[in-house]
């Protein structure tokens, strides 16, 4: 987990303490309070985490696919300048064939 997460994990806490607390002001205080706010912090650390979880997952996908892009682009550059190579063999084959055929018809 990078600096930045841990930061905005901090933030996100101290927020909603800040939150549950004011709201259990309007109430009369008790000691029950705490544990509402416990439970509050504890649910909000784990919806960030999730968040967390789904964009490093998705961070993950997007790598893998720039790298399967890459080698696909390599292929494809691979099979094209092979592609060219047998067309130019083709080419001068062709070439030679037809001056043949003119050298021999000429004669």
């Amino acid at each position: 987990m990078e600096s930045k997460d841990i930061i905005a994990f901090a933030l996100v806490e101290i927020a909603t303490l800040v939150m549950a607390y004011a709201w259990l002001l309007r109430f009369v205080y008790s000691p029950y309070n705490w544990v509402v706010i416990f439970c509050l912090l504890v649910v909000v650390g784990v919806v960030f985490f999730m968040i967390l979880s789904i964009n490093n997952r998705l961070d993950e996908i997007e790598r893998r696919m720039e790298s399967r892009d890459k080698a696909i682009r390599v292929s494809i550059m691979t099979v094209e300048a092979d592609l060219e190579n047998q067309m130019t063999k083709l080419n001068h084959n062709v070439e030679s064939a037809v001056a043949e055929i003119n050298r021999k018809r000429f004669i």
